[in-house]
């Protein structure tokens, strides 16, 4: 997952540990996990770890189709601009259908639906070939856009529902959703004639407040439900060594991407940032609705988090990234629970964080450019980029500044 760059906790760099821990056992026979102190309270601390090591092995390769912006790198002005064309049509193309749009909203605001272009959908070219554009219309399509243009790359189509129709039914979800601490997303498809919804809750339990509040709905609108969150710890080992790990009770409808960074450590069991400047204690911590609490090879504990594209792992203790802001609600039960075992002061919901090293790495696309630009093959780049990282962190430097030292897009 890649962000755009907001510092929120920008505490430290990554540190160098020179010996690695382990994990322990205690006299009584608890399980103590490497870089973790066992208090008298029972509970566990943990303050600065070493960082996940590198991967081995790089992203799987590219799908071998060039990106556009790859294409643009490699072109000269003219060859630039001829595929600016291919990409969006010609200016009087663009004009036309800047025209149409306008139009159309005036003239046909019961009948029109929206204007889109039309691209081949089957071309291994980034992006997809240009056709043209298609305008749709809820009723007499082909007569209705005859009257305002002639052009033979600009073709009718039936379907949809208009803005207005949108509009109203989407005020209608936005006022259901009124008092409902869920993070929801909801937002219009007008070709296909629905209102989509996210609302950030599984089935079950957004099914149980339609019922109760009495809803009706039809096929116009389709909801989009979060999966049930996982079981919270994945390794039980590590369940009582810590007061509570306060997770998000939603799902992020729409993840924020600010990025934020910062060192997450365990203060007699409870999350926080670690300790600021002056030895005050940073704020608590908690995480994101899918995370897991578990431990990873080395026996350290981690926060993971899958998706439909990756795992991202952060190790408690090691300088992580995280998209936000993220949504701590007063009224969920976890943050009152939070509250009564760590504390009052600020929360800060870090989602699904990663580790700094984990984020810093190269996208797959750019270090295939960085392999052909070299003439190396794909595992003999990953290897000299890896190896250019860990020669700039003895350096003492650490994330984006690393990588940029040593690989650029299109290199």
């Amino acid at each position: 997952m890649r962000y755009a760059i907001l510092p929120v906790f920008l505490l430290s760099a990554c540190a160098s540990v020179s010996d690695t821990p382990a994990p322990t056992v205690s006299a009584d026979g608890t399980f103590v996990p490497a870089g973790a102190t066992l208090n008298e309270s029972g509970f566990i601390s943990v303050t600065e770890v070493p960082a996940l090591p590198y991967p081995e092995s790089p992203p799987p390769e590219p799908d071998g189709i060039e990106s556009f912006s790859t294409r643009l790198s490699k072109a000269t002005p003219a060859e630039q601009e001829k595929l600016w064309e291919e990409a969006n049509g010609t200016a009087a193309f663009q004009a036309e259908v800047q025209r149409l749009q306008q139009v159309l909203r005036v003239e046909e605001p019961d009948n029109f639906v929206q204007v889109k272009l039309l691209r081949d959908e089957t071309a291994m070219v980034d992006p997809k070939t240009l056709l043209g554009a298609e305008v749709w219309f809820k009723r007499d399509a082909a007569e209705t856009l005859a009257r305002y243009t002639s052009r033979d790359d600009i073709f009718p189509r039936t379907g949809g529902l208009t803005q207005v129709e949108l509009d109203r039914l989407q005020q209608v979800w936005i006022e259901r959703f009124e008092g409902l601490k869920w993070s929801s997303a909801i937002g219009g498809n007008a070709s296909r004639g629905v209102l989509e919804i996210t609302p950030g809750v599984t089935r079950e339990t957004f099914m149980a407040a339609a019922e109760e509040r009495g809803w009706k709905w039809g096929d116009e609108v389709q909801f989009t439900f979060a999966p049930p969150a996982p079981p919270p710890f994945a390794d039980s080992r590590v369940e009582d060594l810590i007061r509570i790990f306060p997770r998000a009770e939603t799902a992020p409808a729409i993840q924020l991407l600010a990025l934020g960074m910062g060192r997450v450590i365990l203060d007699d069991g409870c999350f926080r940032f670690e300790r600021d400047d002056d030895g005050d204690k940073g704020p608590l911590v908690m995480f994101g609705y899918q995370t897991q609490l578990g431990l990873d090879e080395e026996g350290f504990l981690i926060v993971t988090s899958t998706n439909q594209w990756e795992t991202e792992t952060y190790r408690i203790g090691e300088v992580g990234a995280w998209g936000g802001p993220n949504s701590a609600q007063e009224e969920w039960e976890t943050v009152k629970t939070l509250r009564a075992r760590c504390g009052e002061g600020q929360i800060v919901n870090i989602g699904t964080p990663q580790s700094l090293r984990e984020f810093s790495l190269p996208a797959s696309d750019w270090l295939a450019d960085y392999a052909e630009a070299e003439g190396l093959g794909y595992q003999e780049a990953w290897d000299e980029v890896i190896a250019c990282y860990r020669r700039q962190e003895r350096l003492g430097r650490s994330g984006l500044e690393v990588r940029d030292r040593c690989i650029r897009q299109f290199n």
